[in-house]
């Protein structure tokens, strides 16, 4: 089926509905099967809806739900109307709600019941003049079921230029600085999911089981959008849980899997994997994190599955892809190649292009780029240059053909007495080890060195292993300054909502339990 990189957001379902309109859209285990056709209707009742309470073109609107049919219905219908998604994890407390809300100024807010567990009602509405409870009721905020009650007039069309009218606002995650407010055109979340869609070969007969959250660029653009791009099928699931995968991939015979690494990799440690039928796996993309080349040939030959790894930023969306017949070792070793409308460039520290093979900065230039952050000028000169380049702040490089090899973020570099140390070289080669599941690389202060070198592991469930066998295991594999001085062995590693290991906390909580002992 064609696919147009031009269409805004709700054009896209548009043209979709109108090829398919009998075929099932999505299915979330609360609201009853919905079809393509039936999927619009909704969007378009929701839509008449937001335009009736006075939000329109270029207001935001806040979305903190989980994944249910109505956030993805409401994704759409504020597409439809024009107005700029602000969507965040239902998870987040009361100092980071307040955050969002206080920067992005929405007319409206729509909450799950347990809102009320992380910020009050009247402190909500001192930042935001309408609140909606999604799925329960509270005499003090409205209900979107009430909303879906009133008789309201349709709207007209409203004109959305896809190149350069926002839909989307996405917070990050403030690992550096306060968090900052990603602005995305409707034409960055659509070309993310066309370019999925095409690389993955994804029709009508496909059955996506969407996983990540959709208040993260994956879930939204490399999930959700990708499937609808495809007229695929889509299985929501509310909360993660490995055992609830495997049942739902097998009942509905999902076709594409979709996830994080720590998910997959929870799965791997499954012990009732082999009683569930997966057979009907056919391809996937795991992504969003750093993972390793082993890890991902054990999850191909565990699932079974051709398994691609990708690379994106919140401030890029989609930037590279492997492709279905590359060989085996780019698969497991890449990131891909660069999708279609988007180039990349490896540089140094003054921003200067290096040649193939050289690790820099990796920097991004593409119809899928972000217009800036939120009302934040500097901080977006800061990473952007006046030819459009979007500078990431990751590390790799390029080979010959154009393949993306990741290398870490430039942060997390360990200056060892004047040597830069790359983690991400020492974690794939520890979890080469049989006894490990997870391992990061830490730089720790030291008044002599400068930074040593500290690996934080999680061995597999009845595994064991000692610090004196990981520095057994790796000195013949790699130079002595790239030792760790320093092996901790942890039960769980503190992720973000989106699955991410935390380093920058993980460091902190070392660092504070090495001054809670002087």
């Amino acid at each position: 089926m064609e696919k147009r990189n031009e269409l805004s957001v709700y054009g896209l379902l548009d043209y979709v509905s109108a090829q398919l309109p009998d075929a099932e859209a999505i299915y979330d285990y609360n609201t009853p099967r919905k079809t393509y056709q039936s999927l619009k209707n909704d969007v378009d009742a929701y839509a008449d809806r937001l335009a009736a309470k006075g939000i329109g073109k270029g207001d935001r609107i806040a979305v903190s739900l989980p994944n249910w049919y109505e956030t993805a219905v409401l994704l759409f219908a504020a597409g439809k109307v024009g107005a700029i998604t602000v969507p965040f994890n239902p998870g987040y407390k009361s100092h980071e709600i307040n955050y969002i809300l206080r920067k992005s100024t929405p007319k409206a807010l729509f909450i799950t019941e347990k809102f009320k567990d992380s910020m009050s009602y009247e402190e909500a509405l001192a930042l935001v003049p309408t609140i909606v409870s999604v799925k329960f009721r509270e005499e003090r905020i409205d209900a979107l079921e009430d909303w879906l009650c009133e008789d309201v007039p349709k709207i007209g069309k409203v004109e959305i230029d896809p190149k350069e009218d926002i839909y989307l606002i996405l917070y990050t995650s403030g690992t550096t600085g306060e968090p900052k407010g990603v602005m995305l055109t409707h034409q960055a979340c659509v070309m993310s999911g066309n370019a999925g869609a095409d690389i993955l070969q994804c029709s009508g007969d496909d059955v996506l089981l969407v996983t990540a959250p959709l208040f993260h660029i994956f879930g939204i653009a490399v999930n959700l959008f990708l499937a609808v791009a495809s007229g695929a099928r889509m299985v929501f699931l509310e909360k993660y849980n490995p055992e609830h995968v495997f049942q739902i991939t097998e009942k509905e015979k999902v076709t594409i899997k979709q996830a994080v690494p720590t998910m997959y990799l929870k799965e791997l440690e499954f012990e009732d994997f082999d009683k569930y039928d997966l057979s009907s796996l056919r391809t996937g993309i795991v992504a969003a994190a750093p993972i390793s080349p082993d890890k991902v040939k054990a999850i191909r030959e565990k699932f079974n599955i051709n398994l691609l790894q990708a690379f994106g930023t919140s401030e890029t969306a989609t930037t590279t892809i492997g492709a279905l017949d590359d060989s085996e070792e780019k698969i497991l070793s890449t990131l891909g190649r660069p999708v279609k409308g988007v180039e990349l460039k490896i540089v140094n520290a003054n921003r200067v292009e290096v040649p193939a093979g050289t690790i820099g900065e990796i920097a991004i230039r593409g119809v899928a780029n972000m217009k800036g952050y939120y009302q934040m000028p500097e901080q977006t000169a800061q990473v952007m240059d006046h030819e459009g380049w979007y500078y990431s702040g990751d590390l790799g490089k390029v080979d010959d053909e154009g393949f993306l090899y990741f290398v870490g973020r430039q942060k997390e570099v360990v200056i060892r007495g004047g040597f830069n140390i790359y983690p991400q070289e020492i974690e794939n080669l520890i979890m080469q080890h049989p006894a490990i599941d997870t391992a990061i690389i830490i730089g720790l202060p030291d008044e002599v060195l400068g930074e040593t070198v500290c690996a934080v592991i999680r061995c597999l469930p009845g595994e064991k292993c000692t610090e004196q066998e990981i520095s057994d295991f790796l000195k013949p594999k790699i130079a002595t300054y790239k030792l760790p001085n320093r092996v901790l062995f942890i039960d769980e590693f503190p992720l973000t909502a989106s699955g991410k290991i935390q380093k920058v906390k993980m460091k902190e909580l070392i660092l504070k339990e090495a001054n809670s002992l002087v």
